[in-house]
């Protein structure tokens, strides 16, 4: 009756450790998909071909005048890396810049030519055109794109301010004994470039806009039905503002038979365009392969096993009663009193080794009792 009551208890031990060794099926997470969004604009807003300057004989009425021809060029490139990240779990989009690879340049370039001619009483001489003579800025700020609200690098600016500064120098001597002089040109500039983005706009498969105006911001994005890839056409809006200033200050000293001429105080300003205006980049594609979500895992065998293991328990059970049902000996035998007729124990992921490890045990110490009273 001993062994057939510790056989009982063993079989409950043994079922708690089965149980305990079940492996727990783990929880698929959605995959996260980027695709490359780098919005690239390069704008000529004034070629040297577009626009020149031609002053005229300056000032007028006077017996000694100069003469001017500008050309200038203004450019603006605008470069914004960065990747878009879909969410297939939370059906969600992100944008990322890459740090500090956003680039904001701005050119502006010069050409000056001049002349200069003098009318004073028997004396008349033209010069030959002076120049060229080049100037020119190439500005470039980094960033950390898109430069929407909330980016501390917002707005990408240049500025350039400087007092008027020497743009070129040139005696004049010409083949006339008593006609000689000097032309000095200065150049002042005054310059001032702001970019920032103010939006981007997102076309999901309904056909709905899905506008992101914050840096960082997660929004959702529906994917909609179906086996293809998710198309997303995305479109960054951004605002570009100039306002650049050259201006030429020529003095000229000339002395004309023992005359001298002095022509200063002249300002000549170069227009070059001024921009406030929002700028759409060229829409770029986004596509994110498709995810469906994995099927949870079949835990129907596993159940079985438990309800299995419920019933090996409850055999258990039976044993034990039937060996409470001979009476008081076999408490006595075993130096204490048995209170409980079934396994009373847990699982735990844990320590699944020590449940069978107490089966394990409690089977070698009834083959040891049964061994003794034999």
């Amino acid at each position: 009756m001993i062994a057939r009551r510790a056989l009982g208890i063993c079989l409950g031990l043994l079922t708690c450790g089965l149980a305990s060794l079940a492996p727990t099926p783990a929880l698929a997470e959605g995959p996260e998909e980027s695709d490359d969004f780098s919005p690239f604009l390069e704008l000529l807003l004034l070629g040297f071909d577009d626009a020149s300057l031609d002053t005229g004989w300056i000032p007028q009425g006077s017996p000694v005048q100069m003469r001017f021809y500008a050309s200038a060029s203004n450019s603006v490139v605008m470069s914004l890396p960065g990747d878009a990240i879909y969410d297939w779990e939370e059906e969600t989009l992100r944008f990322e810049g890459s740090p500090l690879a956003g680039v904001f340049e701005y050119d502006v370039g010069l050409e000056l030519q001049a002349s200069v001619k003098v009318d004073v009483s028997v004396v008349q001489w033209e010069s030959d055109l002076l120049g060229p003579y080049d100037w020119g800025v190439d500005e470039l700020v980094e960033f950390t794109p898109y430069l929407l609200p909330g980016n501390p690098d917002r707005p990408a600016s240049i500025v350039q301010q400087s007092d008027a500064f020497p743009l070129a120098s040139v005696p004049l001597i010409p083949d006339i004994v008593i006609l000689s002089g000097n032309l000095d040109i200065d150049l002042f500039v005054d310059i001032d470039a702001q970019f920032e983005c103010e939006r981007i706009e997102v076309l999901d498969p309904g056909g709905e806009i899905v506008s992101f105006t914050n840096e960082d911001e997660i929004l959702p994005v529906d994917p909609g039905e179906g086996e293809d890839d998710l198309v997303l056409p995305a479109t960054a809006y951004c605002r570009l503002r100039t306002a650049p200033t050259l201006i030429i200050n020529p003095h000229l000293v000339m002395e004309v038979a023992f005359q001298e001429y002095d022509i200063a105080g002249i300002d000549i300003p170069i227009d070059l365009p001024v921009v406030d205006d929002e700028i759409a980049f060229d829409t770029i594609e986004l596509t994110f392969p498709r995810w469906e979500a994995p099927e949870p895992e079949d835990t129907g065998d596993t159940g079985e096993s438990g309800g299995e293991s419920g019933e090996d328990g409850g055999s258990a059970d039976e044993v034990g009663d039937e060996v409470g049902d001979t009476g008081d000996t076999g408490g006595d035998d075993l130096g204490g009193e048995y209170l409980d007729d079934g396994c009373n124990c847990s699982s735990t992921d844990a320590a699944p080794e020590r449940g069978l490890g107490w089966a394990l045990g409690l089977f070698g110490l009834v083959a040891l009792r049964r061994r003794r009273r034999r």
